[in-house]
């Protein structure tokens, strides 16, 4: 096989993002072939449509199935492509709930590829940032600080829709969506918490039932803390991450005009220069630095080209389904100290969260979609 045949199931904004993706030249060896979706729109005539993911893989039109469909439908979709033995590439977050993601990746068959679009692993300055801490500049890290409240969202963005900002469609809101990037980042740079306690607001700045905005702290088990602050109410909205070690600290902030990233370091350990100095207002000596990053690319491609290389040479998954676990499981563990008001362990309590979150999801439902025009440009959401 010299080329991949991709069929996307949902062709909503991220849908047709894909692709556009997989219909240009940036991801070669791979070709789009099948769309499942009951719009009102053109394809190309090598395109085919089909109106249920079944008609699809009876009809063998694709080796590579990606799911871009509501989140509620993630587990059950992704189980039907893995128990036809095709390749999947899931949305994030894969499940609403680490009971369901479990579910959907013990259903993975034996060489068969499945990965989830962390995407966001691909920008160049996160990248940089986990290269940082794994090797040592900032010594042991002792604290974090990440305010993302970049994600802005109109009301509108929810209007429109029988399922964002629900607990029957969504699982949550800031978190399990827009957020969820900034959690997988965060736990594949720092690691899991042991604890969170987290403060949700619901329905804040928007007519919805889910939270849009959360501010939490976590503990881990080195004696790490952490605080976030995540919101989709506040313009134009911070996205800043401060990482402290005993042997320095990293500041990256996402401007207007680009990624900042600035690192100081010194050579003495922090806690050593706090025993031994006998200057009553010392300071270590820090070498400051900022460090360019590269220019980003179409972070959307590089994971499908990621899953080309893995199915036809043999490569490595690098957001393998199991990847897609930590940041749900955060989002959870964050969702059920602001319910129950306490102190929560990661990782969470599935059964518990799932009890929790099944009893909200009974209580509302959907909504009814307004019909009112909407200019979408895709491009702004990435943030």
């Amino acid at each position: 096989m010299s080329e991949l045949r991709f069929g996307i199931v949902g062709f909503g904004n991220i849908g047709r993002t894909h692709a556009q993706t997989l219909s240009e030249d940036i991801v070669p060896r791979a070709c789009l072939t099948a769309v499942v979706s009951n719009g009102d729109f053109e394809l190309p005539a090598d395109v085919s449509r089909f109106t249920s993911l079944q008609d699809l893989l009876k009809a063998d039109a694709a080796d590579v199935v990606v799911i871009a469909t509501p989140t509620m439908t993630h587990p059950s979709l992704g189980v039907e492509v893995l128990a036809a033995k095709r390749h999947l590439v899931m949305e994030k977050p894969i499940a609403m709930s680490v009971h369901a993601a479990r579910e959907l990746i013990d259903a993975q068959p034996l060489g068969v590829e499945a990965a989830v679009m962390l995407n966001q692993r691909y920008q160049p300055v996160y990248r940089q940032i986990k290269d940082i801490v794994a090797g040592g500049e900032l010594g042991r890290i002792v604290r974090f600080n990440w305010i993302m409240t970049t994600w802005y969202r109109p009301d509108v963005y929810f209007q429109v829709s029988t399922w964002r900002g629900t607990w029957a469609g969504e699982g949550g809101g800031a978190l399990l969506n827009q957020c969820i990037h900034n959690l997988d980042i965060l736990q594949w740079v720092l690691g899991l918490p042991e604890t969170v306690v987290a403060d949700a607001q619901f329905g804040k700045f928007h007519d919805i039932t889910v939270e849009d905005e959360v501010t939490a702290i976590l503990h881990y088990a080195d004696g790490m803390t952490g605080t976030l602050v995540a919101s989709t109410g506040e313009a134009p909205g911070i996205n800043r991450l401060d990482i402290v070690g005993n042997l320095g600290t990293l500041s990256f902030e996402d401007t207007e005009h680009g990624a900042q990233l600035s690192v100081a370091t010194s050579q003495q350990r922090i806690d050593e220069h706090r025993a031994s100095s006998r200057e009553m207002f010392g300071m270590p000596n820090f070498h400051r630095q900022t460090v360019m990053s590269a220019a980003s690319s179409n972070q959307h491609a590089e994971v499908f080209n990621n899953v080309v290389a893995a199915v036809l040479d043999g490569a490595a998954l690098a957001t393998p389904l199991t990847e897609g676990v930590g940041s749900i499981d955060l989002a959870n563990a964050l969702l059920q100290s602001a319910w129950e008001d306490r102190k929560v362990a990661v990782p969470v309590d599935a059964a518990n969260y799932q009890s929790n979150l099944d009893a909200r999801i009974g209580e509302s439902g959907f909504r009814e979609a307004r019909a009112v025009e909407v200019d979408i440009d895709m491009d702004a959401s990435y943030r």
